[in-house]
């Protein structure tokens, strides 16, 4: 069993006494120039990946790096209270969605109904990416289950950007040219780290979800 208790003194002493003063600078305030969305997955240290000093990088962590639309029923205020308060009051310059390989949580998208009874809570989380996993499916019916879920991965970096772009006070400081959006995504087997490009298949599969979304929420608006 890791000792954790020997850790925290390891920290103390070897890390925080030895750098006093870089942990003075921020015992005040922070001002972090990098919103970092990724996944709780334990494998991916944001820190060492961007080289980062402690108070550069304002974090959200969670199940395959999913940002909620800002119109949808089901939406999950934790994580948008924190780009809120990052963008708002923080002011950082960019917001970095970053996907990785061998995520889990995109594996289970394709046989979510597997988890629904075991995992209630992850699978109503990940769900809000069903559609794009749909899109995938049948786009690409002849790639193997393997293949749809390394798409998945780079492709749902592309729909959280998406989604970004659909709060007002996001929208509104990327068009002033205050504010970057940025999409990474970590090879866990190369150590390399690529950014996004925001290819034109990929976009018209963003565009094609959004057309279903909106049917969606059309018809759960008349069967209200």
């Amino acid at each position: 069993m890791v000792n954790l208790l020997e850790r925290l003194k390891q920290f103390k002493a070897t890390e925080y006494d030895v750098n006093r003063e870089k942990y003075d600078r921020i015992v005040l305030s922070q001002k972090p120039h990098t919103l970092f969305i990724t996944c709780s997955d334990s494998r991916i240290d944001v820190e060492k990946i961007l080289q980062a000093e402690p108070g550069e990088i304002f974090h959200i962590r969670n199940i395959a790096n999913i940002v909620p639309r800002e119109k949808e029923p089901e939406q999950h205020p934790a994580v948008i209270s924190a780009i809120e308060y990052a963008v708002k009051v923080l002011g950082v310059e960019n917001i970095i969605v970053c996907g990785h390989s061998n995520c889990g949580g995109c594996a289970a998208l394709m046989h979510i109904q597997d988890y629904e009874e075991r995992l209630p809570y992850t699978s109503e989380w990940i769900r809000q990416s069903i559609l794009l996993r749909d899109c995938i499916v049948e786009k690409y019916p002849e790639k193997s289950e393997e293949e749809r879920v390394a798409i998945l991965e780079r492709l749902n970096v592309a729909q959280q950007l998406d989604n970004l772009m659909t709060y007002d006070f996001v929208r509104q400081k990327v068009e002033m040219g205050s504010l970057r959006l940025m999409g990474y995504f970590f090879n866990l087997a190369t150590g390399i780290v690529s950014e996004y490009i925001y290819e034109k298949e990929m976009a018209d599969l963003i565009e094609v979800m959004a057309r279903r979304r909106e049917k969606q929420r059309a018809g759960s608006t008349e069967n209200a």
